[in-house]
């Protein structure tokens, strides 16, 4: 769906885990670059010891990358055995990283600026009003984040594919019980967030939003 832009591929994955998507933030690979550098750098706690094609070594545990250092981290697959799951596992880790980052007191007291150095660096469909508001928020609240990932796995297969119908090429085809894993994670952080935005009009859900705080 990927081909088809960000709109086809947000339908795809909400048909797939029948849930909402609301909004997305999309990088390039120069993009992803300069957003590491302008945030100083990130600390991605790699799985695994590997050197990546372009020539970084990585260590098992905690790695601090600039810039390029990231992007290759991102991009590795041929050095491991489940190659695409591991790069996709570390994709969710550099952005688990980016998010501490940006969140951290020292980064976001100084997000004008920030801003100002990442503008035409991604593309979303957040709007600057809401996240100057997620941000003075975070600067009053203070708590930190708690960022769940979850992994959907498959067989790997050689089919038809809709963009391209003249021979069968490489698919994954989805395991189902790990796609309803993720559907009923979903379903239920969403059950959770209606409750915490609602718990100062409403006391049943005063309890579950106090533990939401460590949990969002």
């Amino acid at each position: 769906a990927g081909i088809y832009g960000v709109d086809e591929s947000i339908h795809t994955l909400e048909d797939l885990f029948d849930t909402k998507i609301n909004y997305y933030v999309k990088v390039n690979f120069t993009s992803l670059v300069d957003i590491v550098d302008a945030l100083g750098g990130v600390t991605v706690n790699s799985k695994y010891s590997f050197v990546s094609q372009d020539g970084y070594s990585y260590k098992k545990g905690e790695n601090v990358l600039d810039g390029k250092k990231a992007l290759s981290f991102a991009r590795e697959r041929k050095s491991f055995k489940e190659g695409d799951r591991v790069r996709g596992e570390n994709q969710q880790l550099v952005l688990t990283a980016l998010i501490n980052k940006a969140m951290s007191p020292k980064i976001i007291t100084n997000y004008v600026d920030i801003l100002k150095a990442l503008k035409g660096k991604f593309v979303t469909n957040i709007s600057d009003d809401e996240i100057t508001k997620l941000i003075k928020m975070q600067l009053e609240d203070g708590s930190s984040w708690s960022i769940k990932s979850i992994s959907v796995n498959g067989s790997d297969a050689m089919d038809y594919v809709y963009s391209y119908k003249k021979t069968k090429l490489y698919v994954m085809k989805p395991d189902e019980e790990t796609v309803l894993n993720a559907k009923n994670n979903a379903r239920s952080k969403a059950k959770d967030s209606k409750c915490h935005n609602s718990a100062k009009n409403n006391s049943k859900c005063h309890a579950r939003a106090n533990e939401l705080n460590d949990e969002i």
